[in-house]
């Protein structure tokens, strides 16, 4: 066999192989972008409504798909923290305004890292959420809430026709729907 020849063979032999690797590897970074791009789209089509269930979604799925960006990790764990304060009456509008701004920037550094040009200021700015649409958002907030305080007014009443005076359902709560039964019982009082 000649040089030529064992070339031949070596070439039929390891070209449909290395072929079908390039190709597995093309399509996984595709299947990998594809992915990321869902995300950001997730993201940007309710970064305006964060009780969505997608955007929820959206922001899980970030460690998943971006866990080897360092800057997305970075923007999202700023984010996360962010969002863990909790509004106390006092503090709101600005607890309100940081979450924004890490938000804003981590949707900015996913953007950035499937190399999208967005500009930070773009996408705090440019999002379309309808007045009816935040009209039926609040509304349905408002009715959520409503059905909330139905059930700890029954339950309080139930509790009282049953006989119980109101030192024994303070003294044991056990059963309530909520937490917020002081504060019911205080406007109930008060009226």
């Amino acid at each position: 066999m000649t040089t030529s020849e064992i070339l031949t063979l070596i070439a039929v032999i390891v070209g449909p192989i290395v072929a079908v690797v390039i190709t597995l590897w093309v399509d996984g970074r595709r299947r990998d972008r594809e992915q990321k791009i869902i995300v950001l789209r997730l993201l940007l089509a309710t970064r305006h409504i964060p009780a969505d269930p997608s955007f929820l979604t959206a922001i899980n799925l970030i460690p998943v798909e971006f866990n080897a960006r360092r800057d997305v990790m970075q923007a999202y764990n700023e984010f996360i923290e962010a969002t863990r304060q909790r509004a106390d009456g006092v503090n709101d509008d600005v607890i309100q305004l940081n979450s924004s701004t890490k938000l804003t920037r981590l949707v900015f550094e996913v953007a950035r890292s499937l190399r999208f040009k967005l500009r930070e200021t773009d996408i705090q700015t440019s999002a379309y959420a309808s007045d009816g649409w935040r009209i039926r958002d609040n509304l349905a907030q408002d009715s959520q809430q409503a059905m909330r305080d139905i059930a700890n007014i029954l339950w309080l009443q139930t509790r009282l026709l049953a006989g119980e005076t109101w030192e024994q359902i303070q003294a044991n709560k056990k059963g309530a729907p909520t937490a917020e039964i002081d504060s019911e019982a205080a406007k109930t009082e008060e009226k």
